[in-house]
């Protein structure tokens, strides 16, 4: 009962201090409506983004030979052979001559409209590159002669990405030589056959005339085989990123209320005469703690709720992962709150650290989008534990099991931190500091 009641005054303190409130309730909303509404549904951090390269190709030609060449092109890369009615208006090229409808009604195929899209995407950097195939290409293929295809890039664009492309490009280029090379040859080993002896001669006509199977396979087959213990990693849209990112920024935030409200007690001398009742000062600190997890159970499925109805976010498929994961997230933080309140930071000098371990945690903007010498430093946090436990159980459609070593993890965060805080805390502190 003497624990109740401690609980009940500090729940009291702490849902007095208004602006503490507004700011673990309503600054989180401020950041997760704005930016799941601009960012929308889709992948808007670019965490999904597909690993195939858009190239755009301009085709003059529309022979055999390009479409040869496109199709080994696009074996690596994402053609784009039309232009959607919505880029051409982004561009300004809707109401242009060459970029009207195409006669069955679909997307503009001139190739005048689609090199215009193209170096107007180029301007804004919209595509690393264009690939234009000149109009008497294959008939100089045909014919055994040396011809060129242009490469538009953006050279402000990615120098990484614009290899890949040349190098698809070269290579598909290439295969087109060999193959007309290895035609060539043919024939003038069957112009010279004519010399040979008669069985010769005729050994290689029948050769030459053989039609080779439709469906004849290559010799050599590529198998591509994951780790029996390997998981693909599915990474999180927009809302599965935005939500609880900023949902477990602002638990930690409940530290400053925390610290605030010891440092008032202390400052005022409440701890001190508390001890003069029959609570014990285990029960003082738990009172505490539990007031501050109730607090931070509240916060996190307040902004999960609003995630759900607003932008219909799943929760995953097992509540009591969910509940156990969020247990473990405020205990944490919690802990870490009681362990602020024994040094002399408060305010800004515990927003500061409390922003920079939301960045380390991946809570602002994916992990991924981190450079890669930072990425290990996101163990040293607490928030990428709870971050990758709840995008686990809502991205990944995992349970319990899997999310148990981030519970693991957060708890032992909370174990560390409660030591160092009944180590260090002095409950007879009081007066000016």
């Amino acid at each position: 009962m003497k624990l109740l009641s401690i609980l009940k005054k500090d729940l009291l303190i702490l849902l007095r201090d208004r602006a503490e409130m507004l700011v673990l309730f309503l600054m989180p909303l401020a950041f997760i409506i704005p930016i799941s509404l601009a960012l929308g549904s889709g992948d808007g951090y670019g965490v999904n983004r597909d690993s195939m390269i858009t190239l755009t190709v301009v085709d003059y030609d529309r022979g055999p030979r390009a479409q040869v060449l496109q199709t080994a092109i696009g074996e690596s890369l994402r053609i784009e052979k039309q232009i959607p009615d919505d880029l051409l208006s982004s561009l300004d090229l809707y109401e242009d001559p060459d970029c009207l409808p195409s006669e069955a009604g679909g997307p503009a195929d001139n190739p005048l409209c689609i090199e215009k899209a193209g170096r107007a995407m180029l301007e804004r950097s919209w595509r690393q590159a264009v690939l234009i195939i000149p109009g008497d290409f294959s008939k100089i293929i045909d014919s055994g002669a040396q011809t060129g295809i242009t490469l538009l890039y953006d050279p402000a664009g990615d120098s990484i990405r614009m290899q890949q492309i040349e190098g698809v490009v070269k290579g598909a280029a290439m295969k087109i030589s060999l193959q007309n090379q290895v035609g060539s040859g043919m024939d003038q080993l069957n112009e010279m056959s004519m010399f040979a002896p008669q069985g010769v001669r005729g050994a290689l006509e029948a050769q030459s005339a053989t039609p080779q199977p439709a469906d004849q396979k290559p010799a050599l087959r590529l198998e591509k085989v994951a780790p029996l213990n390997f998981r693909e990693k599915t990474a999180p849209d927009t809302y599965q990123q935005t939500i609880p990112g900023y949902t477990v920024m602002y638990v930690f935030f409940i530290i400053t209320s925390m610290t605030a409200s010891i440092h008032a007690e202390q400052f005022n001398g409440t701890f001190r005469r508390l001890l003069t009742t029959p609570a014990s000062r285990s029960e003082l600190l738990g009172g505490k703690m539990l007031a501050t997890v109730v607090i931070g159970l509240v916060q996190v499925f307040v902004l999960f709720a609003v995630g759900a109805l607003i932008f219909n976010l799943r929760l995953g498929n097992d509540p009591l992962a969910f509940f156990l994961l969020t247990v473990a997230l405020v205990t944490a933080a919690a802990s870490i709150g009681l362990a602020a309140s024994t040094t002399r930071l408060r305010g800004a000098g515990l927003a500061a650290p409390l922003i920079i371990a939301a960045l380390l945690g991946g809570c602002m903007f994916p992990l991924d989008l981190m450079p890669a010498f930072l990425r290990p430093f996101s163990l040293a946090v607490p928030h990428s534990w709870a971050l990758n436990g709840f995008q686990n159980l809502m991205v990944r459609g995992q349970g319990l099991q899997e999310v148990l070593p981030q519970i693991a993890a957060l708890a032992g965060f909370a174990l560390l931190f409660f030591l160092i805080a009944i180590r260090r805390f002095d409950f007879e502190k009081g007066g000016s500091e």
